[in-house]
């Protein structure tokens, strides 16, 4: 729950009121900008928004409990600040970006209405559209390892162990528990699962005849 000051409140309660949209952006560098749609500059919390470079919240989607909120982010490339080539280069992939309520006229007056991480970013005649996407997306995100059956180390590295050198060129390793034995030499670093059991194993039930002492199958 944001905490608002009585100023503040104040001010949001009048019935003509002096607030604008600003924009905070935290690179991953540490470097930090500020936008405002004012047609003004204005100091906030000691960081400098800069009028005539705002951004415009093209598209928004905000939503309860732990459902991620996105949106669309539009704006014009600034050269002072960011160029081109620096968005090209991946300067904003993961930036936090924080949307701000600010009085104008009383910078000190300011609340953060929302906060969330850059995703993808697309350029096109100057103008630059980025996704927006809230910091609960995170949760959704896949982490750790893939178990399957294959191997899941790439052929010739630290995790591989096998010195790619010392076979012929264009040398592609299956992944399979038999080419890293026999072909390899190397089932000692194999990083895949090869017993791993896959649904009709897991739906399936005993032979006729078959041994039911609980030891394991492959023997």
């Amino acid at each position: 729950m944001r905490e608002l000051s009585p100023e503040l409140i104040n001010s949001l309660s009048q019935s003509v009121t002096t607030f604008c949209t600003a924009w905070k952006l935290e690179l991953k560098d540490g470097r930090v900008f500020g936008f405002s749609e004012h047609d003004r500059d204005l100091v906030i919390d000691g960081v400098t928004y800069f009028a005539g470079s705002s951004l415009t919240e093209s598209e928004a989607e905000h939503r309860l409990g732990f459902a991620s909120d996105n949106g669309a982010i539009e704006g014009i490339l600034d050269a002072v600040s960011i160029s081109k080539s620096d968005i090209t280069d991946g300067i904003l992939q993961e930036a936090k970006l924080s949307r701000l309520k600010v009085n104008w006229q009383d910078p000190t007056q300011f609340v953060v209405v929302s906060v969330g991480e850059l995703g993808q970013v697309t350029t096109r005649r100057g103008h630059y559209e980025i996704e927006w996407l809230g910091l609960s997306h995170k949760l959704g995100r896949s982490t750790g390892r893939v178990f399957s059956k294959k191997c899941d180390a790439s052929f010739g590295d630290a995790r591989c162990g096998v010195d790619a050198s010392q076979f012929p060129d264009g040398t592609v390793c299956p992944k399979t528990l038999e080419a890293c034995r026999h072909q390899f030499g190397n089932v000692i670093n194999f990083r895949g699962f090869p017993f791993l059991l896959g649904d009709d194993g897991l739906y399936s039930g005993p032979k006729e005849g078959a041994r039911k002492d609980g030891g394991s199958r492959y023997k």
